[in-house]
């Protein structure tokens, strides 16, 4: 099955994702990414300090989004990564509720939490409806979802920029995306079809922040943020 590949995927990295991150931590970027969250919680359309964040990794966006103020819960299909994660936060002494869990299936009730986040999950997830259509059920009505990814489909990953991977995980990096529907698709138009689809309103896209959070040209290729809102009853 899919989902086993790209679990081995993201398990096979999980020790070199946390060294990236934690060298991340003494970079301006950490705090810009603060700030962002901080902002975020600030936004009195937000009703409470409830997020979840899928696709954790080590839990570098999980402790920001603590220290920013909010109550983390973080998951992540790789039981490697949490692992890595869990130590993590135990280095800092900061609390995040971590669980080994599939995007496509939530074991979360409905309307949980205020806020759901994202980053560089959505291009390796199978059924991105289904996913997104979890997102809804479990966000609470008034509550944002806000993903950063990338139009990926047609890229091919390299070495370049990621020197500390072997050559067998960008090349299996590059053999998932290509089995991926989300692939296929142009990006973020076709999130924004999906996201409609499932119920979301106040849709929007920034092409901008997230060179600012990373202090790059405008005019640089970076990752989109992508965010809507669950209607309220």
């Amino acid at each position: 099955m899919i989902i086993n590949r790209i679990t081995s995927y993201w398990d096979k990295q999980s020790k070199i994702w946390r060294e990236e991150k934690e060298e991340a931590w003494s970079q301006p970027e950490t705090a810009n990414w603060l700030n962002f969250f901080e902002e975020i919680l600030l936004d009195p359309k937000l009703g409470g300090k409830s997020i979840l964040e899928i696709g954790t990794a080590s839990g570098y966006f999980g402790n920001i989004m603590t220290k920013a103020g909010f109550a983390v819960t973080a998951i992540d299909l790789s039981p490697n990564m949490i692992n890595e994660a869990k130590q993590v936060s135990d280095a800092l002494n900061l609390t995040v509720d971590y669980h080994v869990m599939d995007a496509q299936n939530l074991a979360f009730d409905d309307d949980k939490f205020d806020l759901v986040f994202t980053r560089l999950l959505t291009w390796t997830i199978p059924d991105l409806f289904k996913c997104y259509s979890e997102i809804f059920r479990v966000l609470k009505p008034g509550g944002m979802f806000i993903n950063f990814d990338g139009d990926f489909g047609a890229t091919v990953f390299s070495q370049e920029g990621h020197e500390r991977y072997p050559k067998e995980i960008m090349e299996e990096a590059n053999a998932i995306k290509s089995n991926l529907d989300i692939s296929k698709h142009s990006r973020p138009e076709r999130d924004l079809y999906l996201l409609d689809k499932v119920g979301f309103i106040d849709l929007k896209t920034d092409n901008e922040v997230h060179n600012k959070i990373y202090s790059k040209p405008e005019e640089e290729g970076g990752l989109f943020m992508l965010s809507g809102v669950k209607p309220m009853r």
